[in-house]
């Protein structure tokens, strides 16, 4: 490896230890061989000095951090595949030549990887456009903000006088934070997924949609998507059912369940985040009242929120069919998780 290649290699080694939690970056330096540490002191100087001996490469990074970053602590909207989109993605080379015929050439096949510091101003870019059994659109921003805690006091400069006004100076420490939006066409799973990780109630997470329609719309007619939206709504109702009467083997537990028939509701929820509303055997024996599948078909599922044993909160809206992931996860957790609730879509016998 070149200087130069070794230069923008531990850049964005550097990258990764800023933006990454502890516990993935533990596993990408023990996944190759490279000694760990206990802080992100020691795990800087660990992938440096395995950068400089040719133990850590550009490939092993891009791979790992494509599937890590970005992941979890997002909005989905998710989707069936329809057969005829299947088709046209379901080969390397018929997916390349679907691209290249929508004019998006010169994205297929780029690095996600290849700027350290991503664009900081209001809008997602399209880095790449990715295949390796999955066809992935990359967008990405940079944004940074400002902390401050104890830590920064220390910084703090005493008032000063300016032009008869006492002004006064406190530190902030500025964190820069890398954004990944993603559209995947799955047709292993016969899924395909829109990843978003702007704020529901923002401007900023319209944007991003409008943004993904554009730009896949020159591939895909995306209302046909739309039409095979996963039924949240079904999802919260059937998987609810299933935890209540322990008909399914997902680890998992229900925190909220709000139900709907005509124009009432019910809601059973939790007074805890960490907890669940089976935590309450008298709150559970009157969630159980609904028994029969020809009971709960009477309701529709309107809000749920679920814990998934090791893979944190998972919250459902039927009002926009969107699924919120809370936690931190690698792809293949999130799509084990968006392939279990789609199970739960239909009604089981």
């Amino acid at each position: 490896m070149v200087d130069d290649d070794k230069a923008s290699l531990k850049q964005l080694a550097l990258g990764i230890v800023r933006a990454q939690t502890n516990v993935y970056i533990k596993e990408l330096l023990r996944d190759n061989g490279v000694r760990i540490g206990a802080t992100k002191d020691d795990f800087e100087r660990n992938m440096l000095e395995a950068i400089e001996d040719g133990n850590l490469t550009k490939v092993q990074l891009e791979s790992w951090l494509n599937a890590v970053e970005g992941w979890g602590q997002q909005h989905v909207y998710a989707y069936r595949l329809p057969p005829a989109i299947k088709r046209t993605f379901e080969a390397a080379g018929k997916a390349e030549a679907a691209i290249k015929d929508a004019g998006l050439g010169a994205h297929w096949g780029g690095s996600t990887t290849s700027q350290v510091e991503w664009p900081e101003d209001q809008e997602l870019h399209l880095a790449a456009i990715t295949y390796d059994g999955s066809l992935r659109f990359h967008w990405h921003k940079g944004t940074k903000y400002w902390i401050r805690t104890k830590g920064e006091e220390q910084y703090d400069k005493d008032p000063e006088w300016i032009d008869g006004f006492e002004y006064q100076f406190r530190a902030f420490r500025g964190r820069s934070v890398r954004e990944v939006m993603r559209f995947e066409i799955r047709p292993q799973d016969d899924m395909a997924a829109l990843f978003i990780p702007k704020a529901i109630n923002s401007p900023e997470h319209q944007a991003a949609i409008a943004t993904a329609k554009e730009v896949v719309g020159h591939v895909l007619d995306y209302s046909t998507l739309e039409r095979q939206h996963l039924l949240v709504g079904r999802i919260i109702r059937n998987f609810d059912q299933a935890l209540t009467f322990g008909s399914s083997d997902v680890k998992a537990s229900p925190q909220v369940s709000r139900l709907r028939s005509g124009a009432a509701y019910v809601e059973f929820g939790a007074t805890s985040t960490n907890g669940s509303y089976f935590d309450s055997s008298d709150v559970k024996v009157v969630r159980e009242v609904i028994r029969s599948e020809k009971d709960v078909s009477a309701f529709d599922g309107t809000s749920g929120t679920f814990r998934f044993t090791d893979l944190g909160r998972v919250e459902l809206a039927a009002s926009d069919d969107r699924i919120r992931l809370w936690s931190s996860l690698t792809a293949d957790s999130v799509w084990w998780i968006l392939r279990t609730l789609r199970d739960f879509e239909h009604d089981r016998a």
